[in-house]
């Protein structure tokens, strides 16, 4: 089995770069070029620290975009194309490749956003790729499980992807300092609110407050093993 994945990451890597890593470096580069547009027509001068503050605006704008769609399918698509008659032909552990996939999805998206930090180096000011890439790989692990696992549920798991994140954005907004039951709701739902202080904290500090990431990461690897559980139990087809 452990020889059949192997093989299979080369396709899945091929496969990244061509269903969603170019289009990743489209949509970066084309938010990136319209967040620093007006600061060059403004012929502003860029420090350090004015580039860091361009980069912190640029990264809010794409990297939530960006995850989602390399996390978008990642178990569904495989079921609603029929693939899985091909690729699960062999023996291979179904938990096992599909955790591969994510781990392959993630070091591909982190090479896009390195990709995209060297353009942005060219178009404003060279800066450590370190902290932009700690948070990039943040927003996408803390995003990862819930995605996983509502594609290893349903069949269309975008639209209910969307609806989770951009509910659970919504209620934390307009409830975040309610009590009772309120607070309550807020609990269970998934703590990505916590991920905007983290972008200025990391850029700034180079982490994040650890209590923060130990929920965003903790949330989301408890409904990635919710989705491995998924996997093993439930007829794929």
């Amino acid at each position: 089995m452990a020889g059949n994945l192997r093989r299979y990451m080369a396709w899945q890597f091929k496969d990244f770069a061509r269903e969603r890593g170019i289009a990743l470096l489209i949509i970066g580069l084309l938010i990136g070029s319209m967040t620093i547009a007006p600061f060059r027509i403004m012929r502003m001068s860029f420090d350090a620290d004015s580039a860091t503050r361009i980069l912190g605006i640029a990264l809010q704008q794409v990297v939530f975009i960006a995850a989602v769609i390399a996390l978008n399918g990642l178990v569904s698509n495989d079921r609603k194309m029929g693939y899985f008659r091909f690729l699960f032909s062999k023996p291979v552990s179904i938990p096992s490749f599909y955790t591969q996939l994510f781990v392959v999805n993630f070091t591909g998206f982190l090479v896009v956003f390195a990709i995209l930090l060297g353009a942005f180096g060219l178009a404003v000011r060279p800066v450590s790729p370190v902290a932009a890439l700690t948070y990039c790989a943040l927003v996408y692990l803390s995003l990862g499980g819930i995605a996983f696992c509502i594609s290893s549920l349903f069949r269309h798991d975008w639209p209910i992807l969307a609806a989770v994140l951009l509910g659970s954005s919504l209620l934390h907004s307009i409830w975040e300092t309610r009590e009772g039951w309120r607070r309550m709701v807020l609990s269970i739902l998934p703590p990505l609110h916590k991920l905007t202080p983290a972008l200025s904290d990391i850029l700034s500090g180079g982490k994040a407050n650890p209590t923060d990431v130990f929920w965003l990461l903790g949330y989301s690897a408890t409904f990635f093993v919710a989705g491995l559980i998924v996997l093993r139990r439930r007829p794929f087809a």
